[in-house]
C-alpha cells in the first residue's frame, strides 16, 4: 500500500505530496492518484479463453491484469481524466511505513505514447509479487505541474490474483483458427479409435464445449482405393460413425454434427504404395460458426451462379444450333464437385484452394 504521508492526497489532487523516494523524501508538485486503503479492492474475472484482474483507481479509472488464448499477458493502466504524458513511466516499489527494513525500489519503466491508456507487458513478474509482499506499485513521471502519480493499493490482492493465476492455468491455449480443422488418419479395417484419435478428439472437444460461437461440426471421412468402391465406401462409413459415436459419449449434442463419408472418392495421395494409403485413410473433423457459415454461404451462391449461367449458355447455343454438343465445353459444376469443395475447404482462413472454383 502507499505510505500514509500520501493517504491525504490521494482523491485527484493536485497538490504538495510528501512522497519517500530511495529512503529520503522529497517535496514535488504532483497529481496522484489511488485507492485508499480500506477501499482497495481487486476483482477477478475467469473463463476459458480470457481471465482478467482489475483493480478500480478512484478518480483516474482502473488498473486491469489481463491474459487471452494466444496474446501475452498485460497490465494496462485505463485512464479516465489524464493520460500519463509522453515519455518514460518509471515503476516503483512502495513498502508500508512500519516495514522499516524494506526501502522503495525501481522494479523497471514502460513508455507513454500520452494519447492512451498505459500497457505495461514487462515487469509483470516484479510487480505481482511486489503486490503479493504487501507493497505498492506506484507509476509515476513527468516533473513539476506535468507529475502523474497513479498507486497501486496490495491490499485484498493476493487472493484475486490467485483465482486470476488459476484461470491462466487452465486457459485452453489454442484457438478457432488454430483448432477449426483436425485430420485424424486411421488404419485398414480399423473397428476402433486409435489413442492418437481420441487424443485428438478431446482437443476439439474441450474446445467445443468452451466456445458458444461453434454452431456445428462436420465430420468427412475418407477411405483408399479398395477391392471396390462399397468396400472403400463402407470403410469410411464405419470411421465417421466412431468419430460421432465419441463425441457424443463425451457430451457434445448429435444435432451439432453431420457425419458423412466419401469412400475413396477425394485421394489425397497415390494409392499405389501404403504412404499414399496411408493418407487417403484419414477424417477430417471440421468445426463451423457464424463466419466460416457464411463463407461457404458465399460459395455455394457462386457455384449456383456459375451453374444458372452456363445452363444458360448452352440453352443459347442450342437455339442457334451452335456447337452446343463440343465436347470441351465446359459443364456445370456437380453435386459431387460441391461436396469435395466443402470438405477441402479450410475453415479456419474461409479459403479455397485457388484452382477449386475453375475446374
Amino acid at each position: 500500500m502507499l505510505s500514509p504521508h500520501l493517504r491525504p492526497c490521494l482523491r485527484s489532487l493536485t497538490t504538495l505530496v510528501f512522497i519517500p523516494v530511495f529512503g529520503y523524501s522529497q517535496l514535488v508538485s504532483a497529481q496522484v492518484y489511488s485507492a485508499g486503503f480500506s477501499d482497495a479492492k481487486w476483482a477477478a474475472q475467469t473463463g476459458a479463453f480470457a481471465c482478467s484482474l482489475t483493480h478500480e483507481i478512484p478518480g483516474y479509472g482502473s488498473a486491469r491484469f489481463t491474459r487471452n488464448t494466444g496474446t501475452t499477458e498485460a497490465l494496462e493502466l485505463r485512464y479516465k481524466t489524464r493520460a500519463f504524458p509522453a515519455g518514460n513511466v518509471r515503476i516503483e516499489s512502495i513498502p508500508p511505513m512500519w516495514r522499516t527494513e524494506d526501502s522503495p525500489a525501481v522494479l523497471g519503466q514502460t513508455q507513454a505514447s500520452g494519447k492512451s491508456s498505459l500497457k505495461v507487458t514487462s515487469s509483470l513478474e516484479a510487480i505481482t509479487k511486489t503486490l503479493e509482499q504487501g507493497s505498492s506499485v506506484v507509476f509515476s513521471s513527468g516533473s513539476g505541474d506535468s507529475s502523474l502519480r497513479v498507486g497501486l493499493e496490495a491490499r485484498n490482492f493476493s487472493s484475486a490474483f490467485a483465482r486470476y493465476r488459476k484461470c491462466v492455468t487452465n486457459l485452453i491455449p489454442y484457438t478457432f483458427n488454430q483448432i477449426s480443422r483436425t485430420i485424424i488418419f486411421y488404419g485398414r479395417n480399423a473397428d476402433e479409435l486409435s489413442a492418437t484419435a481420441k487424443t485428438q478428439l478431446d482437443t476439439v472437444i474441450r474446445y467445443v464445449k468452451a466456445d458458444p460461437k461453434v454452431l456445428g461440426i462436420i465430420v468427412d471421412a475418407h477411405s483408399d482405393k479398395l477391392e471396390t468402391p462399397e468396400d472403400a465406401e463402407h470403410q469410411s462409413q464405419v470411421q465417421a460413425e466412431l468419430i460421432t459415436q465419441y463425441l457424443i459419449d463425451k457430451g457434445v449434442g448429435s444435432n451439432k454434427i453431420t457425419p458423412r463419408w466419401h469412400g475413396e472418392k477425394f485421394p489425397i495421395a497415390g494409392n499405389n504404395d501404403k504412404a499414399g494409403q496411408a493418407k487417403n485413410r484419414r477424417v477430417t473433423v471440421r468445426l463451423e460458426n457464424e463466419t466460416t457459415r457464411k463463407e461457404m454461404e458465399k460459395k455455394i451462391a457462386a457455384i449456383k451462379l456459375a451453374e444458372k449461367k452456363a445452363e444458360q449458355e448452352a440453352l443459347a447455343k442450342a437455339a442457334t444450333h451452335s456447337a452446343s454438343s463440343d465436347s470441351n465445353e465446359p459443364k456445370p459444376i456437380s453435386v459431387q464437385r460441391l461436396e469435395e469443395m466443402v470438405e477441402r475447404q479450410n475453415l479456419g482462413s474461409g479459403k479455397q484452394p485457388v484452382d477449386e472454383l475453375l475446374r
